[in-house]
């Protein structure tokens, strides 16, 4: 079974023939990421609708730019999401961005908003899907001070020193189509041993100008099958055993 960990699903039009192209290509589950206040309703909606997504809920910081009352707002979102706990198989994407945000006056506000995401998953014992551009050294340095059941770092670019951080840690990496072309990627594949690899999307973020799928991830795990001259069955056995082992209510 291949299972995408992380994909905005409420950011297509055609919501019903991304999840039908998955399942031709045999992605069984996949877990619909929020963003934005606006796209936490949404993506419960979609988890509803459709029996194999799953919901994770969060605020990324491209929201801080985007909204000026996110301060407010998020308070709004924390409720939302214990409100539906039961459902929420993991609190993300979540973090920081100092790489595409350039405007260095968000970052305090950015980083206030990534501690109270943490504390409310530390408080729901949930994991975490985690966004580092350029924030790697801030980012590394906050999570131990919570106590997460797991932590995914997704699409990890960044300097190898966190990387291996990451991995001394236990975190997990989840590999996205940029494999394809993306040195950064590959070396994240290769120092990452395949019990802490997790296969995502990012969908429909735009790879190589080709709009991302949930069913493009079937080439990402041939791809790392290659790299890591391993047989591509147990390859797929056991990151399906670190998925379900990082979000336990997919399973």
């Amino acid at each position: 079974m291949l299972i995408d960990v992380h994909c905005h699903l409420n950011l297509y039009l055609a919501v019903d023939q991304v999840i039908k192209d998955a399942l031709k290509t045999g992605v069984e589950k996949i877990i619909s990421v929020a963003m934005s206040v606006k796209s936490q309703e949404r993506i419960l909606e979609l988890s509803r609708e459709f029996e194999n997504v799953y919901p994770a809920l969060g605020i990324h910081p491209e929201e801080v730019q985007m909204n000026k009352n996110i301060l407010k707002d998020v308070e709004k979102v924390l409720e939302f999401i214990k409100k539906n706990s039961n459902e929420v198989c993991c609190i993300g994407e979540i973090g920081l961005d100092h790489y595409f945000i350039k405007d260095k006056s968000t970052y305090s506000i950015q980083k206030i908003i990534f501690e109270k995401m943490l504390s409310l998953a530390e408080e729901l014992k949930l994991p975490v899907n985690i966004h580092s551009k350029g924030a790697e050294d801030v980012i590394f340095e906050t999570l131990p001070s919570f106590k997460i059941p797991n932590i995914n770092v997704h699409w990890y670019s960044g300097p190898e020193k966190y990387l291996r951080i990451g991995i001394e840690r236990g975190y997990y990496f989840s590999i996205t189509p940029a494999i394809d072309y993306s040195p950064a990627v590959k070396k994240t594949v290769m120092e990452v041993d395949i019990e802490h690899l997790l296969l995502e999307s990012d969908g429909p973020v735009r790879f190589a100008g080709k709009i991302g799928t949930p069913s493009m991830i079937k080439n990402v795990i041939k791809k790392i099958a290659e790299y890591k001259n391993l047989p591509l069955d147990i390859l797929e056995k056991q990151i399906q055993e670190n998925t379900f082992k990082v979000f336990p209510k997919i399973v």
